[in-house]
C-alpha cells in the first residue's frame, strides 16, 4: 500500500485526491493522509501566486510527512487580466523521487458583484457565500457549482486536473 499525502483537511480535495489516485492507478492501494499546510500566500491569491501557493503547499505537506509515496496539493485562486476576475485553481502532485507535476483548472469569469466584494477585500469563498446566499460553498459546490446551476461542482471541477497531474506522474517517463 502506498501512502499519499493530501495538502488540505477540506473535504472537497481530499475526495479529488481520492478519486483521481484511484482513477490513475486502480490496481494501486493507497492510504490517504490529510494535512493542514501552509501555503505562504495571502489568503487570497491572485495570478502566479496561486501555482506558487500550491508548490509551497506541497514543500511543506513533504517536511511533515516525508515517508510518503506521493503529495498532492491544490490550491485556489483568482486571475486578475486588469478588467476581468477569474477563478483558477493549480493541481501539484510530487512523487518520492522528486518528480513534480502541474496541471490546472479551466478559467471562469466571475459575476460582476463578486468582483466587487473581492476587489473589496473579501475572499472568494466569502463572497461567493454572500453573492449566492450560501454557507461554506468553499467546502461544498463552491462558485462554479452555482455558476454552472450544480452542472460542475468544485469537486468535479478540481477532479479533471487532478487526474492530469496523477497522470502525468504515472507516465512520467514521457516527460
Amino acid at each position: 500500500m502506498k501512502t499519499v499525502v493530501i495538502a488540505s483537511e477540506n473535504p472537497v480535495k481530499v475526495a479529488v485526491a481520492q478519486k483521481a489516485f484511484a482513477a490513475v492507478f486502480p490496481e494501486e492501494e493507497f492510504s490517504f493522509v490529510s494535512l493542514k499546510s501552509e501555503s505562504g500566500v495571502g489568503d487570497q491569491p491572485f495570478n502566479e501566486e496561486t501555482e506558487r501557493g500550491a508548490l509551497n503547499r506541497t514543500d511543506f505537506i513533504k517536511a511533515k510527512y516525508p515517508e510518503a509515496d506521493y503529495w498532492i496539493s491544490q490550491e485556489g485562486g483568482l486571475f486578475d487580466d486588469g478588467e476581468a476576475l477569474y477563478n483558477r485553481a493549480w493541481i501539484i502532485v510530487c512523487d518520492q523521487n522528486g518528480f513534480i507535476t502541474k496541471s490546472s483548472t479551466p478559467l471562469f469569469y466571475l459575476p460582476t458583484a463578486v468582483v466587487k466584494l473581492v476587489r473589496g477585500g473579501m475572499e472568494l469563498a466569502h463572497a461567493a457565500d454572500e453573492f449566492f446566499s450560501s454557507v461554506n460553498s468553499g467546502q461544498g459546490v463552491g462558485a462554479v457549482g452555482f455558476l454552472t446551476d450544480g452542472i460542475i461542482d468544485r469537486e468535479n471541477y478540481y477532479l479533471q486536473a487532478a487526474i492530469i497531474a496523477v497522470s502525468q506522474l504515472k507516465h512520467k517517463d514521457w516527460y
